[in-house]
């Protein structure tokens, strides 16, 4: 076998691994979760009562108008869809996504740096937001209840919420991981992503200029959510190509820039790690 063909079934194999340890530590806090079954279901029925009721609130809203800068209450009921599902997916599979610069700020990072597996996705993985649950139940639910549906449709749906869930992810883990070259960043952090969670609740068409310029670069709301709705509004090839590559991207940078902060992290004095 050629170089390249070990170097790519490396990767491969890689991939996979990351991905089945994943998936056991997924299987693992659910499991967790579930031994308080009654905690379990009550966090998943809020949340999504939570959900049902912004949609109570635009339904009443498009009541009195048509449509709000073209979109039409369809199209806001995809739009809170996929944010619902993408964030669900996110913080119920990676906990610790809000976290991140308070772990590294309080030396929490040692314990990961002593185990062999990638430090990030372990600290990602190693706590769960089972509530996030009741978000990707409401998504679905709503996308499937309130717009129109074919299989194509639903598999559109089903990855461009998983390019969503990995874009909102990798800028927390880029907003985290200031903290390695600032120290306790965790406010800077919290309000960076909430203001990428609060942008993602209204229509993007009603953002002009330098607003909706920082929206698709410094704060990509415009690749969590507008993309997104835009290609379940009418599928572009070239829209579709870029949401997979910004996704990539910014996996890409997420992860060198974790990488970069690592290398200058001192160990924390932290006395008792909680995972």
């Amino acid at each position: 076998m050629s170089t390249a063909g070990r170097a790519t079934g490396g990767a491969v194999c890689t991939t996979a691994q990351t991905a089945g340890f994943v998936w056991e530590h997924f299987k693992f806090n659910l499991a967790s979760a579930m031994e308080y079954r009654w905690s379990f279901v009550s966090q998943m029925l809020f949340m999504v009562l939570n959900d049902f009721l912004l949609l109570f609130f635009w339904w009443l809203i498009f009541g009195k108008v048509q449509a709000i800068g073209g979109w039409t209450f369809a199209d806001v009921i995809t739009m809170h869809a996929v944010l619902a599902t993408a964030y669900g997916l996110s913080v119920s599979v990676f906990g610790n996504v809000n976290r991140l610069a308070r772990i590294i700020a309080e030396g929490q990072l040692d314990y990961y740096l002593l185990l062999p597996r990638n430090p990030l996705v372990h600290a990602l993985v190693s706590r769960s937001d089972i509530s996030g649950l009741g978000d990707v139940a409401f998504g679905l639910a709503a996308f499937c209840l309130f717009t129109p549906v074919t299989p194509g449709r639903l598999a559109l749906f089903a990855i461009v919420s998983l390019a969503s869930c990995t874009v909102y992810t990798c800028f927390a883990v880029i907003t985290g991981s200031i903290a390695f070259f600032i120290g306790n960043a965790q406010t800077i952090s919290a309000q960076l992503v909430g203001a990428l969670i609060t942008f993602s609740g209204y229509p993007g068409s009603i953002f002009q200029g330098l607003v909706r310029a920082v929206l698709y670069s410094i704060i990509p709301v415009g690749f969590v959510i507008y993309v997104p709705v835009s290609l379940l509004r009418s599928f572009s090839v070239a829209h579709f190509a870029g949401l997979l590559a910004f996704a990539a991207a910014i996996a890409c940078g997420a992860s060198w820039l974790f990488g970069a902060g690592l290398r200058r992290y001192e160990s924390g004095n932290l006395v008792s790690t909680r995972i």
